[in-house]
């Protein structure tokens, strides 16, 4: 049976894919499973859960795992797990390999990251652990059939020294094994359209499924622009700047979501994924806007 994620990349109709973070506590655990059936009537193709910050490692491997778990209870899409270095040993990456298999999940995310001391740290590879994303890639690989998707950055890493030196690194991903990539947030479609040239130029065909963030709030979007490096357009600032209601910025970032997932598929993208940061109803209303109903018409 072919696996389910790649199916889905390789379809004449885009895919459609959500992600989500594990739950801090029981109440986010309740609210995690309503917004998740809400998006199930959108019959996303994929879904994956990030590897959750903070709380330690076993913390963020358990709640990660359990997550991953429980989602199929809520929606029939294919799930796909996150696995990160940061202060795991090879040992410990293995036994959540492992995990994540006895949980049958449909793909892996292989992620360095971010540093043990937090965004911006230099990066400190656990005792025993690995340093790269390529030698995750490398170590799932070796022990799951599943196949492994890597970040790509529409604004390069930030500690590569240059966007060609980031799309080299890519590639090699792919070389080591990874079959499709999932970009950081991105605001501007040219953003990807630059990055898939890059990718090309330097051996990496993989598919390049865009990520894409509803703007759903000021603060949010100053959190994410410092996160992820994504420069926000001009036009968008601007229009950001009139903005005076709560009412109107999410107008103002629905249009601006819409007019973007279309440019992107325009630009031939194999799909969409939505970071939905475990809400449904911005997420919802771009797919809603947009006609989407399961895998997105050609």
């Amino acid at each position: 049976m072919a696996n389910r994620v790649m199916a889905a990349l390789a379809a004449a109709a885009p895919s459609l894919s959500f992600e989500f973070f594990p739950p801090k506590d029981a109440a986010g655990a309740a609210t995690l499973r309503q917004r998740a059936g809400e998006l199930a009537a959108l019959e996303p193709d994929f879904v994956s859960v990030t590897y959750g910050a903070g709380g330690g490692r076993d913390h963020r491997a358990e709640a990660s795992i359990e997550a991953t778990r429980w989602l199929a209870e809520v929606l029939p899409a294919a799930r796909v797990a996150h696995l990160a270095l940061a202060g795991h040993s090879v040992a410990e990456l293995r036994q959540a390999v492992e995990r994540f298999t006895a949980a049958q999940v449909d793909g892996f995310m292989a992620l360095r990251g971010d540093p043990p001391g937090g965004p911006g740290t230099p990066w400190v590879a656990a005792a025993d652990g690995l340093t790269y994303a390529v030698e995750l890639v490398e170590l799932i690989r070796g022990l799951s059939d599943c196949p492994v998707g890597v970040a790509a950055f529409p604004y390069g890493h930030p500690t590569a020294s240059s966007l060609a030196a980031d799309a080299a690194v890519l590639a090699g991903k792919q070389a080591a094994g990874a079959q499709f990539a999932i970009t950081q947030v991105l605001f501007a479609a040219s953003a990807y359209e630059a990055l898939v040239e890059r990718a090309q130029r330097a051996g990496a065909t993989l598919p390049l499924v865009p990520g894409v963030m509803p703007i759903t709030g000021r603060s949010r979007i100053s959190k994410l622009q410092a996160f992820s490096g994504a420069p926000l357009p001009g036009e968008l600032s601007r229009r950001l700047e009139l903005v005076q209601t709560p009412d109107e910025l999410d107008e103002v970032g629905l249009d601006w979501s819409v007019q973007l997932v279309e440019e992107l598929l325009a630009a031939g993208a194999p799909g969409v994924h939505f970071y939905t940061l475990n809400g449904s109803t911005a997420t919802g209303r771009i797919c809603q806007a947009l006609g989407l109903k399961g895998a997105l018409a050609a």
